[in-house]
């Protein structure tokens, strides 16, 4: 069965893997280019040119992050959607009914091979996009780690947010029985799905809180916050603990004695540590697994029910 189901999507398999090996190559090449720009400056060369190929490189980030991650909708649209889809509309379908072997072997067999390449897929460049980001992510232009393009296209998150694009496509595709419109509904899926992500991206993760006191309230005297940390709230704290917005005083002419006067003693900062990527990305994963699972049993029970 999975040479079968080898000979029948070899074509679109082959074509995954050959995209996989081409963009982690130049992801590769983006890192070293990158660390040699990098190298350059840490030397002490603080020219317009050694600076404009560290910026030139950092630029790249973002791009190459929307191209991966991108990767979960078209491996639902054009390897999840055909999967099954393409069988029932040619009627071919109709065969695996009369062979030795089982409807659900056939199911299992097609999802398994087609996980399989989607997983490697992800896997490998999502852990090629996350060493190209870590050489460059203190750069004041890089991309933050809960942005899409870092978040969702590095570590676990990218093999999960796959699996999620190929299980949505095939499942629409047993539903609906034919390719093209089980590519539009898998298309609309995975943007709705993209929206809902966004929102709850944010949830997983812990913040941290570091406070200064002594009266200083500059803006000068803001505690510096770890490279990489992204900065969620910044507030005045006044002797009692109590909070007030940035925006304090800030129509007054002697700020600094009007501050003083509501009892500020010093500055309040809520961050996320770099070291939070990985428990956050686990903590994702954990959630989306669960969508897996749920979108996995749709699967079955609309291959139970089209292949009766």
């Amino acid at each position: 069965m999975p040479w079968l189901v080898w000979r029948q999507h070899r074509t679109t398999f082959a074509v995954l893997l050959a995209v996989a090996v081409v963009v982690v190559a130049a992801l590769l090449w983006l890192r070293g280019q990158l660390a040699d720009a990098l190298a350059v400056v840490a030397t002490g060369d603080e020219s317009p040119a050694a600076q404009r190929a560290v910026e030139t490189s950092v630029a790249r980030l973002q791009p190459a992050g929307l191209l991966l991650a991108c990767f979960p909708l078209l491996t639902g649209v054009f390897v999840g959607a055909p999967l099954f889809a393409g069988d029932l509309e040619n009627a071919t379908a109709k065969l695996v009914g009369v062979q030795t072997r089982s409807r659900f072997q056939w199911v299992a067999a097609k999802l398994g091979m087609a996980a399989l390449v989607t997983v490697l897929m992800a896997l490998s460049t999502g852990l090629t996009m996350k060493s190209l980001w870590m050489v460059g992510h203190a750069h004041a232009q890089a991309p933050r780690f809960t942005d899409a393009v870092i978040f969702d296209t590095t570590g676990p998150v990218a093999v999960a947010l796959a699996l999620c694009g190929l299980l949505l496509g095939a499942t629409a595709g047993l539903l609906l029985g034919r390719t093209l419109p089980a590519m539009v509904t898998t298309f609309g899926a995975m943007v709705a799905l993209a929206i809902t992500w966004s929102l709850v991206r944010p949830m997983f993760g812990t913040t941290t809180i570091v406070t200064t006191s002594g009266g200083h309230v500059n803006e000068a005297d803001r505690p510096p916050l770890p490279v990489g940390s992204i900065e969620v709230d910044t507030s005045y704290i006044a002797s009692n603990g109590s909070l007030h917005g940035w925006g304090a005083c800030t129509d007054v002419a002697d700020r600094v004695a009007c501050l003083r006067n509501k009892g500020i003693v010093g500055w309040s900062m809520e961050y996320l540590p770099l070291s939070q990527l990985g428990p956050m990305q686990w903590a994702a994963t954990g959630a989306l697994s669960l969508l897996i699972v749920l979108v996995a049993a749709l699967t079955v029970h609309a291959a139970r029910r089209t292949l009766r």
